[in-house]
Formats: C-alpha cells, structure tokens, sequence
C-alpha cells in the first residue's frame, strides 16, 4: 500500500467511527430547527473534511464543495440566510452530498458534478436568478393503481418542503392496510429525510418498498436507517415479481 493509498484509508476510517457520527447528530438538530446548536456540531467535522481532502491527491472537489457548505452554514448561523425549512432542508441535503461526493472519489476517482453543480448555485442563490422553477407547491407524486399493489412515481426533482409532504402524507391516507405500496423516484434527485420518516410511518400497517433512488437518496436512505422500515427494490418489475402481481 502506497503513502497516499494509507492516507486516504486513514481519513475514511476517521470519516466513518468519528466524523460521520457528528454529522448526523447536527443535521437532527437542524431537522429540529435548532440551527445554531446544530451548525456549531458541524463545524468541527466540516472543517477538517475540507483540510484534509485538500491536500489529498483527487479529493480536492471535496474540499472545495465543503467550503462552499461552511460559507452557506455560517451565514445561517449569522441571520443572512433566513431559518424557514426550505433553507435548512438545502442545508442538510448539501451536507449529506459532502459524503456522497468524498464516497464517489473514492470509488471512481470522478463525481456527479451536474449534482454538486445544483446545489452551489442554490446555496449561492443563483437558482433563484436564472428562473429556477419553485416546485414546493407541485404535487410530488404520480399514483398507478395496479390489481394487487399501489405505485407511487415521484415527478419533481427534489422533495423538502412542508407543502410538498403535507401532499405526500394525503395520498398515504387513502392507502389500504395491507396493501403493497412502491415508491419509484422518476426524475427526483434528493429527498429529505423528512420524506422517508413520513412514509416509513405507514410501514406497520403496509409492505412499501422503493426503487429508482440514486445514489444521493440512497445515502440519505441508509444513514438514517430506513432500510429497518422500507424494502429497497432494483426495479418496479423486481417489486412486482415479488408481490406475486
């Protein structure tokens, strides 16, 4: 093993047993709205993501998208960027995107730049600019209502605000118990956990799986533990040869 191959195994492991735990302990302060408390345990982590894949060889988009999330993070906590849930849901996606981004390097040596490319210029304000479309009042979902099972297609791009959930949590109440529900994601690039936490409460009483996340929404899905409540399918013919459609 190389210096360099023994720096980045160090830093992953250091990522995995001490970063990562911080992190998440300050995105569930700011899902609390508890903003301050939550990027004060940001912070320290952030930081040193962004030192140290600074200087490690292919890692520096890493830390450059890791400053650009401290500078957003640091006008929150000064009052330049208001506390409403479509800020601090743009908040915690970007911090979730850090890892999924340093995950990406490391597995392929590249990125999904047209992702992180998104999220700078909405963390910049620059979205709003250049006639972004809003989709918070849109209605999410797209419902296929098949013999033995329900589909739900996801049709916006990304799933945050309260709006949004309030229209997801309406066509979650005409769901039967016992009914087999899948969520297939479309176009949607990010969700947050907010998303999750809301149709895995339907999961005592429904089989609801999931498909089509990519790999932004799958690590949003795994870190918080959702797999415990939702079963992730390969495809919507996987999840209906297994419902015995």
């Amino acid at each position: 093993m190389s210096e360099d191959d023994s720096l980045i195994e160090e830093f992953f492991s250091e990522v995995n047993d001490k970063y990562y735990p911080q992190v998440l302990e300050g995105i569930d302060l700011l899902d609390e709205q508890r903003i301050e408390e939550g990027i004060e345990v940001l912070s320290r982590p952030l930081h040193t993501i962004k030192g140290v894949t600074g200087f490690m060889s292919g890692f520096e988009p890493a830390s450059v998208f890791t400053h650009k999330v401290e500078d957003y993070l640091k006008k929150m906590q000064a009052g330049e960027v208001e506390h409403d849930l479509m800020q601090i849901a743009l908040a915690i996606e970007s911090v979730n995107t850090i890892f999924m981004l340093i995950e990406q390097l490391r597995e392929s040596g590249s990125f999904d730049k047209a992702l992180t490319d998104d999220i700078e210029s909405r963390l910049s304000g620059e979205s709003q600019k250049t006639g972004v479309t809003d989709e918070s009042g849109i209605n999410p979902l797209e419902m296929e209502q098949l013999p033995d099972a329900q589909i739900f297609t996801l049709k916006v791009n990304r799933l945050y605000s309260s709006e949004q959930l309030k229209m997801v949590e309406k066509s979650l109440q005409s769901i039967n118990d016992g009914q087999k529900v899948l969520f297939d994601f479309g176009i949607t690039m990010s969700v947050g956990s907010a998303f999750f936490e809301l149709i895995a409460s339907y999961s005592e009483n429904c089989d609801i799986g999931i498909t089509g996340m990519n790999s932004h929404c799958t690590s949003t899905f795994y870190s918080w533990g959702f797999q415990r409540y939702l079963t992730e399918f390969d495809s919507r013919e996987s999840f209906l040869n297994n419902t015995g459609v």
